[in-house]
C-alpha cells in the first residue's frame, strides 16, 4: 500500500489530480489492490504509521503551496484544502476521513511590522529560483525535521527574504530589520533558510557574525556547510568528521547541474584570515563587462562568497580590510554592484554601541565592534542587515537613537513558536491562577531551597538526570527513530570561574556516592519513578512509551552510567579557562553534566538538555544570565525534563533578603509575552501604518524604564484605544504610608456605592464555575479621580520617574481617542478558599491574596486569576461564557467597564499553623475594557515633523 500511494503522490508534480485515475496507473499489475483497501489502511494506521505520514505531508506541502493550480484561493487557509479535495476528486468517505485524521490546520504565521517595500520576491522567481533553498528543506527532512515545521520554515524565511532590497535593481538600496525568535528555538535554522533563498535570489556575499566565541563561530559554520554547502564544496574540510555521511550531497558541484557555487571564505577550524596578495578569491568578475554586476545576466551565474566570522572588531576588520583593498585596486566588479546579506546572530550583543558618549561631539562614538559593522555598511551600498535575536527588549530596540547604523528601520519580524518548541509556556502556567494546580510548575519544576547538599536539590536533580538517561535508552530501543545522541544536565550558581571550579567538585563527590549500583541508590531512584516520572508520564506522554517498573529499566541503567562514565569524567566544566572541556555536539556523542557560566547563556547549543540545575549564589552579579536555557526541541523525552531551581536564593552574602528565580524570570517571560502580543495587535493596522521606528515607545510600558532614559525615538504615542482589552500595571509601593493612602483613595472611589456579596455562576476554563464576589458600580469621572491619585512607586525610588503607568489608559478615559462608549463601571473582587486576611474597606471585609513580588522591588508579577477574568470579560461582553447564570447575566453590558479588584500582601503564608497576614494590603487591580466604534487602534504624533523617522537625543 504504501509504495503505491507514495508513488502516485509523487506523480503529482504540478498540484494534486485525481488520486482514484493516478491509484488505478500505478496499481495496474498489483493483484488485489483497490482505493477500498487503501482507505480502510489509511483508517487502521497509527498516528507515526509511514502510510498516514505520506498523505499528511502532501496535504500540508498543497495547503501552503504558491502555484497557480489553486487560482486565486489564498495559502494557509481552509478554502484551500477544499480546492485540494476537489482536485484530487475524493469522495464524501475519503473527505471524511481526512477532515478527521489530517485535518487542515493553519500554520502560525510570523508577526511583521514593516514600511512599505517593493514587491520583488515574487511567487514566480520563489518557484524558479529555489535551487539552493530546496537542497536544504530536502536535507531538513532527512534529518528528521517535520513536513509541517519545514512549512513552517518557507513561510517565515519569504518573510524575510521579500524585505530585502532586490538584488538587481538598478539603484542601491540598504535595508535592515530585526528577526526575533524564542530562546533555543533554531534562529541558526531560520537564518540558514534566508542565506539559501537570498542566495537562490542573487546575493552574492554573506557575512555571518556568529556569535563572540570560537566555539559558537565553528558551531554556525559546520552547520551551514553541513545542510547548506554541502561535500562536492568542501573539499576535505570534513572528511575526518563522524557526521560526514549525514552531510548534505548535491551529486555534483551545483554550478555543473545547471546552479550556482558556494565558495567559503571561512572554514570550520579558522575564522576570516587576511587573503593579502590573493585578495582576487573576493573578486566579483562579470559575464558580461559591458553589464553591471548585478544584471540578471551576470549575477545568476556567479558564485555565491560565505564568510561565517566571529563578532569581534579585529576579524571583521580584517575583511573589510581586503574587501577595501578590492574597490582600491579595482579588482573585479565595483563594490557598489555587489548584493550583499548581512546575518548578526545574537545581535543585541557586542553589537550594540554602548560607548559613552562626548557632550558636544560632531559625530557618534562607537565601541570597537559596532563600529565595524556600520563601516561594513558603509562601504558596501547594497548590504542589507539582519540582526537575529530572542531578547525583544535588547538595545536595538528601545535605544535606537545611538544605533543610527543598524536600527531596524525597515522591518522587524517575530517568528511563530515554532512547532515541537517546549518554551516559557510550558514551564509556567501564566493562564493559571492561585486557586487552581498549576500543572506546568507541578510537572516540570523542583523548587531548589537551602544547600545544595540536602538531598532534594543536587542529589535529586542527578537522580534525575540519571533515571531520564535510562528511559530515553529504553525508548529508543522501542522505536528506532529516538536517536538519543546526546544526554546533558546543566548545572549553573554564578558566573565566577572559582565557584564553578567548587561546584564541579561538589557535584562529582555526589555523583560519586549516589550508589546507583544497588541498595540507596536504587530506592531513591524506585521512589523518583514511581513518585514523579510515572505520573508526570501519565499527564504528559503525548504517544511515548513507558516502562512497567524500574527492574524494567535496570539493563537500560547500566548503559547510562556506562555512557556518563565515572565521577571524575562525568562532570565538564565550561568556561573560557577551561577550553578543552567544552564539548563538541558535532564530533561526539556527549552524555555529561556541564557545569558553567557566561559560556552558556548565549548562542552555545546544549544538546540533549534534559535537567537544568540553576541558582544563584549569594553577591553573583547578573541573577538571569543563564535564563532559557532550559528551553528548546525535546523529542521523545519531553515528559523527562526537569528544571531545578532556587527560589529562596540569598541576594547578597550579607543580609536576608531573598529572591525567587523562578517568579523573576517568569516575570521577564510575562513581559515578553505581552510585547509579542502587543505586535500582533498592531501588526494589521492600517492607519496609523505601524513602523519599526514607531515600536521603542511601545517598549517601556511593559519594562521598569527604557535602557536609556535620555534616549528615545522621534514617534510619539497619542493615544491608543483599549476597546476590548485588558490593562494591569503591577507596580506598586513598598511605603505602609503610601499603601494606606491607596486604600483611602478606594474608600473615596467606593464611597457612596452599595458593595453587595453576590453568587454568579457559568463555565469558565472547561468546567462549571461557582464565583462569590462583592460587586458595586460607579462612574467613570470617580475611576479617573482614583488613577491619578494613586502612588505606583515610593517618591526616593528611581522608578518614580516613570510616573503612572497606565498613564495611555488615563488618556483614553479622557476621550483623547475618541468616544470610548463606556457609561459605569463594575468593580468584581472574588472571595477565595483561603484568603490570607481580610481588608476592610467602607465597612465590607475583603478577601486578601498572596502575590508574589518581582524581582524590582517596586513590582508584583500579576494580580489576576484567569477564571475570574473570564467572569469579567463576560460582563463587559468582551466574550460570552456558556451556562451563564441569570445573576451574572444580569451585571452583563456593552458599555459597561470592570475593574478587578485584589488587596494583595507579598507575605507569603507559613506551611504549619498559618497566621493571617498584617496589612496594610496593597490595592492590586486589573481594567477591562468593552468594545467601542473607535476606528484606529493607535494614534503617533512626533516631536520633529520634518525629520518623522529620526531619533531624538534628549540632553537634559
Amino acid at each position: 500500500m504504501f509504495d503505491i500511494l507514495n508513488a502516485a503522490l509523487a506523480g503529482m508534480t504540478a498540484g494534486p489530480k485525481k488520486l482514484e485515475r493516478a491509484l488505478q496507473y500505478v496499481a495496474e499489475d498489483e493483484a488485489g489492490f483497490s482505493q477500498d483497501a487503501l482507505l480502510k489502511a489509511l483508517k487502521d494506521a497509527g498516528p507515526g504509521d509511514d502510510l498516514l505520514g505520506i498523505l499528511r505531508r502532501k496535504l500540508a506541502r498543497w495547503d501552503n503551496e504558491i502555484a497557480d493550480w489553486a487560482g486565486v484561493t489564498p495559502v494557509n487557509t481552509a478554502e484551500r484544502r477544499t480546492v485540494i479535495y476537489d482536485r484530487l476528486g475524493l469522495d464524501d468517505l475519503w473527505k471524511g476521513f481526512c477532515n478527521d485524521r489530517l485535518p487542515f490546520q493553519p500554520l502560525a504565521r510570523p508577526t511583521v511590522i514593516a514600511t512599505d517595500h517593493e514587491q520583488w520576491y515574487t511567487p514566480e522567481i520563489q518557484s524558479s529560483r529555489d535551487y539552493y533553498w530546496k537542497q536544504y528543506s530536502g536535507q531538513l527532512l532527512r534529518q528528521g525535521w517535520a513536513e509541517d515545521s519545514i512549512l513552517q520554515l518557507d513561510d517565515s524565511t519569504s518573510s524575510v527574504v521579500e524585505r530585502l532590497a532586490d538584488p538587481t535593481a538598478e539603484t542601491a538600496y540598504q535595508s535592515k530589520g530585526l528577526v526575533i525568535g524564542y530562546v533555543q528555538s533554531g534562529k541558526t535554522a531560520n537564518f540558514t533558510g534566508v542565506i539559501a533563498k537570498a542566495a537562490d535570489a542573487g546575493y552574492r556575499l554573506i557575512i555571518v557574525l556568529g556569535g563572540m566565541l570560537d566555539v559558537l563561530r565553528s558551531q554556525t559554520q559546520r552547520r551551514i556547510d553541513k545542510e547548506l554547502v554541502g561535500r562536492e564544496l568542501l573539499d576535505r574540510a570534513y572528511v575526518n568528521d563522524p557526521d560526514w555521511g549525514e552531510f548534505l550531497t548535491h551529486g555534483a558541484k551545483p554550478s555543473e547541474l545547471g546552479a550556482f557555487d558556494l565558495v567559503r571564505l571561512t572554514g570550520p577550524e579558522g575564522d576570516y584570515q587576511r587573503l593579502a596578495l590573493g585578495v582576487e578569491a573576493l573578486k566579483f568578475a562579470p559575464k558580461n563587462p559591458a553589464l553591471p554586476f548585478n544584471h540578471p545576466d551576470n549575477l545568476y551565474s556567479a558564485p555565491t562568497r560565505i564568510a561565517v566570522l566571529k563578532k569581534n572588531s579585529k576579524v571583521v576588520q580584517r575583511l573589510l580590510t581586503d574587501l577595501t583593498s578590492l574597490g582600491r585596486q579595482k579588482i573585479g566588479a565595483a563594490l557598489d554592484q555587489v548584493p550583499v546579506l548581512i546575518i548578526d546572530d545574537e545581535s543585541d550583543q557586542a553589537s550594540i554601541n554602548t560607548k559613552k558618549q562626548t557632550p558636544g561631539a560632531l559625530e557618534e562614538e562607537r565601541n570597537a565592534t559596532n563600529q565595524a559593522i556600520v563601516d561594513l555598511l558603509r562601504l558596501l551600498p547594497r548590504s542589507q542587515y539582519i540582526g537575529y535575536t530572542a531578547t525583544p527588549f535588547a538595545n536595538v530596540f528601545v535605544d535606537p537613537a545611538s544605533e543610527g547604523d543598524i536600527f531596524p528601520k525597515d522591518f522587524l519580524i517575530a517568528l511563530p513558536r515554532p512547532i515541537g518548541y517546549m518554551g516559557v509556556s510550558d514551564f509556567y502556567d501564566f493562564e493559571e491562577g492561585n486557586e487552581d494546580v498549576k500543572p506546568n510548575k507541578r510537572d516540570f519544576v523542583r523548587e531548589v531551597i537551602g544547600e545544595d547538599s540536602d538531598p532534594k536539590n543536587l542529589q535529586s536533580a542527578i537522580d534525575s538526570y540519571v533515571l531520564a538517561g535510562a528511559i530515553k535508552l529504553w525508548r529508543s530501543e522501542r522505536n528506532p527513530k529516538l536517536k538519543f545522541r546526546h544526554h546533558t544536565m546543566l548545572v549553573h550558581v554564578s558566573q565566577l570561574v572559582v565557584d564553578q571550579k567548587a561546584l564541579a567538585g561538589d557535584v562529582r563527590k555526589v555523583f560519586a556516592a549516589a550508589g546507583y549500583d544497588g541498595g540507596k541508590g536504587l530506592e531513591r531512584l524506585a521512589a523518583l519513578f514511581e513518585d514523579d516520572f510515572k505520573p508526570v508520564f501519565d499527564r504528559r506522554g503525548e504517544g511515548e512509551v513507558f516502562p512497567a517498573s524500574l527492574e524494567e529499566l535496570l539493563p537500560n541503567l547500566g548503559d547510562c552510567l556506562q555512557r556518563i562514565g565515572e565521577a571524575g569524567d562525568a562532570v565538564l566544566v565550561v568556561n573560557n579557562e577551561t577550553k578543552e572541556q567544552t564539548p563538541d555536539f558535532d564530533k561526539q556523542s556527549v552524555w555529561k553534566i556541564l557545569v558553567g557560566g557566561t559560556k552558556l547563556s548565549r548562542g552555545y547549543t546544549v544538546e540533549g538538555l534534559t535537567v537544568s540545575y540553576y541558582r544563584r549564589r549569594a553577591g553573583a552579579g547578573d541573577t538571569l544570565m543563564q535564563m532559557g536555557r532550559w528551553f528548546g526541541f525535546r523529542r521523545g523525552y519531553k515528559d523527562l525534563v526537569r528544571l531545578f531551581i532556587g527560589t529562596k536564593e540569598k541576594k547578597s552574602a550579607k543580609g536576608y533578603a531573598t529572591i525567587d528565580l523562578y517568579e523573576a524570570f517568569g516575570g521577564v517571560c510575562r513581559d515578553e509575552e505581552l510585547f509579542r502580543k502587543d505586535l500582533e495587535r498592531y501588526a494589521s493596522m492600517e492607519q496609523p501604518r505601524m513602523t519599526p521606528a514607531k515600536i521603542p515607545p511601545l517598549v517601556p510600558q511593559h519594562m521598569l524604564r527604557p535602557t536609556a532614559a535620555n534616549k528615545m525615538r522621534n514617534a510619539v504615542i497619542q493615544f491608543r484605544n483599549f476597546g476590548g482589552q485588558l490593562a494591569e500595571s503591577t507596580f506598586a509601593p513598598h511605603d505602609e504610608d503610601l499603601i494606606k493612602r491607596n486604600n483611602e483613595l478606594l474608600g473615596t472611589l467606593l464611597k457612596g456605592a452599595a458593595i453587595n456579596l453576590h453568587t454568579l455562576q457559568a463555565e469558565a476554563r472547561g468546567s462549571l464555575r461557582t464565583l462569590k464576589a462583592h460587586i458595586a458600580t460607579f462612574e467613570t469621572k470617580k475611576l479617573l479621580d482614583f488613577l491619578q491619585a494613586y502612588r505606583w512607586f515610593d517618591p526616593r525610588s528611581r522608578e518614580a520617574s516613570n510616573g503612572n503607568p497606565l498613564q495611555l489608559q488615563l488618556e483614553f478615559l479622557q476621550g483623547k481617542a475618541g468616544d470610548h462608549e463606556i457609561q459605569d463601571w463594575l468593580l468584581l473582587s472574588p472571595q477565595i478558599k483561603n484568603p490570607r486576611g481580610l481588608n476592610s474597606i467602607n465597612g465590607t471585609d475583603f478577601d486578601v491574596v498572596y502575590r508574589s513580588r518581582h524581582e524590582l522591588p517596586h513590582r508584583f508579577h500579576t494580580y489576576n486569576d484567569p477564571v475570574h477574568r473570564q467572569f469579567a470579560e463576560h460582563i463587559c461582553c468582551q466574550k460570552v461564557l456558556p451556562r451563564a447564570s441569570d445573576e451574572l447575566n444580569a451585571l452583563r453590558s456593552p458599555h459597561r467597564g470592570v475593574m478587578l479588584y485584589y488587596p494583595i500582601t507579598d507575605q507569603k503564608a507559613a506551611t504549619k499553623n498559618p497566621k493571617p497576614a498584617k496589612p496594610p494590603f496593597t490595592v492590586g487591580f486589573t481594567l477591562l475594557f468593552p468594545e467601542n466604534h473607535i476606528q484606529s487602534p493607535l494614534g503617533f504624533t512626533v516631536r520633529m515633523p520634518d525629520k518623522p523617522e529620526d531619533a531624538v537625543i534628549n540632553v537634559d
